[in-house]
């Protein structure tokens, strides 16, 4: 494996844990036990190697303790989910079994909840997510996890076929396999904030979204890099930029945090601006306030995903064979 320095990242803003991170912790790891979704002694020392715990504390610092510990438990559902694809050297390669897999999960948005622990860890998660969200929220929340689902999918053609998408496809495709758009709505819980699908519509407002999502997301592929050249995955922005420019590695990873200071100089020039922007759309006083509210915690949140990333064990430690896996899909 070529060797490269992942250089310093771009975040003017100093990261902060959230002070409740140990009871949502405690909560969270009764929560897995419950659905068995980490069900082996391996599995658990996988999960306690990734510590979802810290990376949902790093990125809701503000957060009460209940929201903290239910965004937790989306988080650690996420991630085990993740690794059903990622990690599994059969699954992950056959498009065939997508809708086998997903049929069970999608169910869940339509009042219908089957067999298998991710399908019943889902309805519980939505149940209680539904209980102190407003409809608005539902509505544009379901749509996002659904996309992050449907990104399975298209990853496993781009294997089957042996292609490797140009950046601009690649960075498409990330947006939807990164799930951001989902956790971005999670994190409104944690600011305590419902906000209006006017606001959402706000070009603005959704520009802000995309430089955070894009800024994390390069964050991700950049810390995310050496597990997945050892497991041959090439959906990082690195390998991308690495393959179709014909350069080696410590070039694309300096492309990709230059990308990433971008996207968060994206966030402070429109940091800048929003305020007027919005209050000129015509949206009420109380409605700004809560959009800004949920911008500062953006800052905190890109600040909080730099810290985990450099703390995790979930890619410093690269397993040859994925021992820990379990088939999350069954009973």
């Amino acid at each position: 494996m070529d060797k490269f320095r992942i250089p310093d990242l771009y975040a003017p803003v100093p990261a902060a844990l959230n002070p409740q991170l140990r009871a949502a912790s405690a909560a969270t790891e009764v929560w897995l036990d419950e659905f068995r979704l980490a069900p082996t002694e391996e599995a658990r020392r996988h999960v306690h190697r990734t510590r979802v715990d810290r990376l949902t504390a790093w990125l809701c610092p503000n957060a009460s303790q209940e929201a903290l510990t239910l965004i937790t438990q989306w988080n650690a559902w996420l991630f085990q989910l993740d690794d059903q694809f990622d990690d599994d050297p059969v699954r992950g390669y056959q498009p065939e079994r997508w809708q086998e897999a997903f049929g069970p999960l999608f169910a869940v948005f339509d009042g219908t909840v089957m067999a298998g622990r991710l399908a019943r860890s889902l309805a519980d998660l939505w149940r209680r997510t539904t209980a102190v969200r407003s409809s608005a929220w539902q509505r544009r929340f379901i749509p996002h996890l659904l996309w992050y689902f449907d990104s399975y999918r298209a990853e496993m053609i781009y294997r089957e076929e042996g292609r490797i998408p140009g950046l601009h496809q690649y960075l498409a495709h990330r947006r939807a396999s990164f799930a951001f758009d989902a956790v971005l709505d999670l994190v409104e819980i944690a600011t305590d904030v419902n906000l209006p699908d006017r606001l959402h519509a706000n070009p603005a407002f959704a520009d802000m979204r995309e430089a955070v999502i894009y800024a994390n997301a390069c964050v991700n592929d950049l810390y995310s890099l050496p597990k997945e050249l050892a497991h041959e995955y090439a959906f990082n922005a690195v390998t991308v930029i690495s393959h179709h420019h014909r350069c080696d590695l410590q070039e694309a990873v300096d492309r990709v945090a230059v990308m990433q200071a971008g996207y968060v100089q994206r966030i402070i020039d429109l940091e800048q601006v929003l305020p007027g922007r919005l209050a000129r759309s015509g949206l009420a006083e109380d409605v700004v306030d809560d959009a800004l509210r949920c911008v500062r915690d953006f800052h905190a949140l890109t600040a909080g995903n730099v810290a985990w990333s450099k703390e995790t064990g979930r890619y410093a430690q690269v397993e040859a064979e994925p021992t820990y896996l379990t088939d999350l899909f069954t009973l």
